[in-house]
């Protein structure tokens, strides 16, 4: 729902592009359920190997044009198939249903709303399930991107869904509270929106990511203190640097920045620790500093909030239109009725892809500042854009992919453009003055 998707929406700003997957509700970034594998992360102090010339280029297969090509199919295809699905719900009275048998078990009216949202949840789920086992569990065996075995694969949809219930489930109620009960519902929801946006940064990676994956402080001695040394010259103190087993659910590379306060943190994939060369890594690690000092993660949070503001009152108006022509059909009563939930779902889910390009537009830019001021901290061009190669590689992502997709959906710049930029983008040798990196900021 809007209030949900909101919060779903702060950013955590990521190294790469991935498709987007999950349960119930596949557009959320913040979905854990999807493609994995079995590698050896690298053990502790262990030695980087002497970095070989570095590619510059990407060898472009067939292969990685199809696998982004279902990729983007399956972005759109998601969004009308979810919104299919929550109609049928609808048409065939199967809310209504589900209303009733909620209110007849629990007579406390919050309650009750809460036991609607786990049974609509679990109904959604079992008919998007196809969808999420393709996109999630077929598509990157069937590209060799994961080794994990459908136990284990199923073991994390399973754990996300359980999250999304726990927490979703509180929060619909509240909605439908607030919905039955003030007349202008959308300014108090979006009110309502910002600490939940707050908290949820600020402790999915303390409480949920855990679920999932072991963080730990990286564990290469000679490689965090080159990552020290690298983070003071940027202007960061006492900053946490952890790395994850993401190996045991993807082969895919991925380095990260999430968190507020006491739970921020800069996150590397043990993959992308096992791929990359030293340089390379502190290539990678630069830009996510970049996120770090030039507070994205903020800025980020911020631009969901002022953007979700037009949303929430479009939300209102369309959602009260929709209950005037067909409540009656659907056997909806007043507004707050749980069983106009879906319908709320389906304007929330609505609205949310048609303001992707303005998220993704952001997204963008703040991505290509961290690139600025990764290459002026480290002065790497070439190991920038040979990670951004091997990610690309890896990944079997098209370099150069169309740009109505690109505008539309990706939160990165497409590697080989960013591959073009961190080769010519070299201010210090025509005598020019960084844009975003100051040493005597520090």
């Amino acid at each position: 729902m809007m209030l949900l998707g909101t919060v779903l929406v702060a950013l955590t700003i990521s190294a790469q592009p991935t498709r987007e997957s999950g349960a119930g509700g596949r557009a959320s970034e913040s979905t854990v359920a999807a493609r994995t594998a079995q590698t050896s992360a690298p053990t502790p102090d262990s030695r980087h190997p002497t970095p070989a010339p570095k590619r510059l280029d990407v060898h472009v297969t067939p292969e990685m044009i199809r696998h982004s090509r279902i990729n983007d199919a399956l972005y759109f295809t998601d969004v009308v198939y979810g919104i299919a699905v929550l109609l049928i719900v609808l048409a065939a009275g199967w809310s209504a249903r589900m209303r009733d048998l909620a209110t007849r078990y629990v007579r406390w009216t919050f309650v009750a709303a809460m036991l609607y949202f786990v049974l609509l949840s679990l109904v959604t789920t079992l008919l998007t399930f196809p969808l999420d086992f393709y996109g999630g569990f077929v598509v990157p065996h069937q590209f060799d991107l994961t080794n994990q075995s459908f136990g284990a694969w199923l073991g994390d949809f399973g754990k996300e869904l359980g999250v999304n219930l726990a927490i979703g489930a509180p929060i619909a109620a509240l909605a439908l509270l607030g919905i039955r009960r003030i007349r202008r519902w959308w300014l108090v929801l979006w009110l309502g929106s910002i600490p939940l946006i707050l908290l949820g940064v600020l402790a999915t990676p303390l409480c949920i990511d855990p679920l999932f994956n072991d963080f730990r402080p990286l564990r290469d001695a000679s490689l965090r203190q080159a990552l020290l040394d690298e983070a003071s010259r940027a202007g960061i103190e006492h900053g946490r640097v952890y790395e994850v087993d993401k190996s045991k659910q993807t082969k895919e590379m991925n380095a990260y920045v999430a968190g507020i306060g006491p739970s921020a943190r800069i996150v590397m994939w043990d993959t992308l620790l096992a791929k990359l060369d030293r340089d390379e890594i502190l290539a990678v690690m630069g830009h996510e500093m970049g996120h770090y000092v030039l507070n994205h993660l903020w800025q980020g949070i911020a631009f969901a909030i002022a953007v979700s503001f037009l949303g929430f009152f479009v939300a209102q108006r369309l959602f009260e239109w929709g209950l005037s022509r067909w409540s009656g059909r659907w056997r909806v009563g007043d507004r707050g009725d749980p069983a106009a939930l879906p319908w709320l779902l389906v304007v929330s889910s609505l609205l949310a892809f048609l303001l992707s390009p303005v998220y993704s537009g952001f997204s963008r830019h703040v991505e290509h500042q961290a690139d600025v001021f990764g290459l002026e901290l480290t002065h790497a061009n070439e190991a920038m854009a040979s990670s951004f190669v091997k990610f690309a590689e890896d990944s079997k992502a098209d370099p150069r992919p169309p740009r109505f997709i690109e505008w539309w959906r990706y939160s990165h710049p497409s590697l080989g453009r960013r591959i073009d930029f961190v080769l010519a983008y070299k201010p210090w040798e025509k005598g020019q003055p960084n844009q975003l990196w100051h040493p005597a900021e520090k």
